[in-house]
């Protein structure tokens, strides 16, 4: 569980008292909660911020919370979801089925089942820590390190393992600079020019392939 203090979680629920409460819980085990209310503000979040896992209820308004899960899926296939729901409705237990959840929670929540759904996700984590890259290169987040196909194991400082996560995390989308200044600062105020030196020193480190600039946008994985 100690791996999900360093976890983001988007948080999708339209009931402002029951979120409320949820969130209280949550944010003893997380390290950001984003609260959306509706699925257009979950996937704008989605896309510019770094989500590590995602909550979400069913019935929102009149909006299907499994609509935006089914989307999320298109392109995120490993997050851990956890759906919210107020009843056992048959034809929303057969849609959910193939996309993977980790849980499928029946409100009120009991705090056994939100601890035991949490646990689930903590699990999938730790599996996912030591990653093989689509170069062969293998990248090892609980050790911080590097290990290039055929060469040799480069280590990693905390933030250099920070930023390599981002990246891969967000294959799909460009990194910000507030995503960057987000995850690897935790929201300090620093230069363009530590950014810049911080890039390029990490560039020398694991080579000019692995981090593609995107001008005046950010960065992308570049493998």
């Amino acid at each position: 569980m100690e791996l999900l203090k360093t976890k983001n979680v988007l948080f999708v629920e339209d009931n402002d008292d029951f979120a409320q409460n949820f969130m209280t819980l949550l944010a003893l085990f997380v390290q950001t909660i984003y609260h959306c209310k509706d699925l257009q503000s979950a996937r704008e979040t989605f896309a510019s911020q770094r989500v590590d896992l995602i909550i979400c209820d069913i019935k929102l308004n009149n909006e299907n919370g499994l609509n935006f899960i089914e989307e999320v899926r298109k392109i995120e296939t490993t997050i851990p979801i956890i759906v919210l729901s107020g009843n056992k409705n048959e034809e929303f237990l057969f849609r959910a089925i193939p996309l993977n959840l980790t849980a499928y929670l029946l409100k009120p929540i009991t705090y056994k089942d939100f601890v035991a759904s949490l646990e689930k996700c903590a699990g999938a984590f730790f599996k996912n820590e030591t990653i093989v890259l689509k170069n062969g290169d293998v990248f090892d987040r609980q050790n911080q390190t590097l290990h290039p196909k055929g060469g040799a194991l480069i280590e990693l400082s905390k933030k250099e393992t920070l930023f390599l996560s981002l990246l891969i995390e967000n294959a799909h989308q460009i990194v910000t600079k507030d995503m960057l200044l987000a995850s690897v600062w935790d929201y300090e105020e620093v230069s363009e020019g530590a950014i810049a030196n911080f890039i390029m020193r990490l560039r020398k480190k694991i080579g000019k392939q692995f981090i593609h600039t995107v001008a005046e946008s950010g960065f992308r994985l570049g493998i």
